[in-house]
């Protein structure tokens, strides 16, 4: 079954309020629930939710124009330990001296040790992105978590849809691959990824070996907005027509799970109201009938 862990995160510990600023962490909880929340870390684990871990960076790689992928360095014998899906705050200091902090995605593998990675993309005005752009290997960041969303178990339904959009490929990446790498999970994955022009498509090599290594369970499908005469995928924006010819048809046992820039999750899924809540399905989705959908 796949759970929301947000703003429920387990029986009896609501997480009413969240500030990391300063580097305090202040929340309203309680009980046992909240003590498991806080005190996460396994033997085996690089951080946890009890203090920033500084952590350094290993490498950086330049994706596309505005996007790169940063990997971390951890103990040889430790991994990031985090559950599907979840994020990892990240803060960072800035040059008056000011932390600020913001949520990113793991794109590598659950029981990856001795490192992980992040795809960020570049906000010109952004208060963390232009900080995480300049890092170079040896710098030192702070990491909290890993923040729950979805707390999915294999075979909770028949076949995932995703739908992606932009640097929002990076949660749909992570449900993705912890799917495919579970030999007993026998759920079938389709991905729609959406993107302005063929160069602003990012992680490309890993989603197509993904479907060359898994081709009973993954198919993936490119959209442009901008597509070059060459193009040999689809072209447009992600309406309706879209969603009905790649994406599963609406049942009890389909899930669809959106990510992207919030014109288009409006448009494909319904208003986000905010970080945490989900808001009422609408969009593309209702109209096609689907009930089981997740905002990420």
């Amino acid at each position: 079954m796949i759970h929301t862990r947000l703003p429920v995160i387990a029986n009896g510990f609501s997480a009413k309020r969240i500030l990391l600023a300063g580097g305090l962490f202040a929340a309203t909880a309680g009980g046992i629930a909240a003590y498991r929340f806080f005190n996460n870390a396994e033997p085996d684990t690089a951080v946890s939710r009890l203090k920033f871990t500084p952590i350094s960076l290993e490498s950086s790689e330049k994706l596309t124009h505005d996007v790169k992928r940063l990997r971390f360095k951890l103990d040889d014998d430790k991994r990031l330990g985090f559950n599907v899906s979840s994020a990892v705050l990240f803060r960072v200091r800035q040059a008056d001296g000011k932390t600020e902090w913001r949520p990113y995605t793991p794109v590598s593998a659950k029981y990856q040790q001795g490192w992980f990675e992040i795809v960020v993309k570049r906000y010109d005005k952004g208060l963390v992105s232009p900080v995480m752009h300049a890092l170079k290997p040896g710098d030192t960041v702070e990491v909290w978590g890993p923040l729950p969303f979805l707390d999915y178990s294999p075979d909770s339904f028949r076949d995932v849809g995703l739908i992606a959009g932009g640097s929002g490929i990076t949660p749909c990446l992570q449900l993705t691959r912890h799917i495919l790498e579970n030999p007993d999970d026998h759920t079938k994955v389709t991905l729609l990824f959406a993107n302005k022009t063929a160069d602003d498509i990012i992680l490309k090599n890993e989603l197509d070996a993904l479907a060359a290594k898994y081709p009973d369970k993954f198919a993936i499908h490119y959209i442009l907005n901008s597509a070059p005469d060459e193009w040999q995928g689809m072209s447009g924006n992600v309406d309706r027509s879209v969603v009905e010819k790649v994406m599963p048809p609406a049942s009890p046992s389909t899930f669809i799970g959106v990510c992207g820039p919030p014109a288009m999750v409006t448009a494909v899924s319904g208003e986000r109201p905010g970080p945490v809540a989900q808001g009422k399905i609408g969009g593309v989705l209702k109209e096609l009938g689907y009930t089981n959908v997740f905002k990420f």
